[in-house]
């Protein structure tokens, strides 16, 4: 059974998507096809700057919006997939040595054989389900959790 988690973003990142998405729309659909209402195509090259516009306002949409809905972490029974927007990797469970908790930042860190690792970054309380998920896949993945001491600046495994 395949379990999906999404991703945790900032308020900060989500206020930015928002502020792209509306900016290519209303600055460069919105005003693009205002100035081809307006003025139309005078020449061949305003001509391609509207295209070039309407396009790259419309990519911008797709990108961010595609960001906000499908970013997320799918664990299946023999890979991870990342998806983030409209950008898909894919990780061999089989490949992975161990999985690292960081309580500090939250985070959790896949290390790979090939030395090769990835930071996962879900919402907090569903760390642990994301690692009993990913270790009921596969037995050989080591798991280990960092905690602070009192100084907050070393780590205690």
């Amino acid at each position: 059974m395949d379990h999906t988690y999404k991703f945790r973003f900032s308020k900060l990142i989500i206020i930015l998507s928002v502020a792209a998405i509306l900016v290519a729309a209303g600055g460069g659909i919105g005003w693009t096809i205002y100035r081809i209402v307006d003025i139309g195509f005078q020449t061949v090259l305003l001509g391609i700057q509207y295209v070039v516009l309407l396009l790259v306002s419309a990519l911008i949409i797709v990108v961010f919006v595609s960001l906000l809905i499908r970013s997320c972490y799918k664990i299946t029974d023999k890979e991870i997939v990342l998806w983030f927007g409209i950008i898909k990797s894919s990780y061999k469970i089989a490949d992975i040595e161990s999985v690292h908790l960081f309580t500090k930042t939250n985070k959790l860190v896949v290390y790979f054989k090939n030395e090769r690792y990835t930071v996962i970054v879900v919402k907090p309380e569903w760390n642990n389900e994301f690692i009993k998920d990913l270790l009921s896949k596969n037995e050989k993945i080591r798991y280990d959790v960092s905690t602070t001491d009192k100084d907050g600046d070393d780590f205690v495994e």
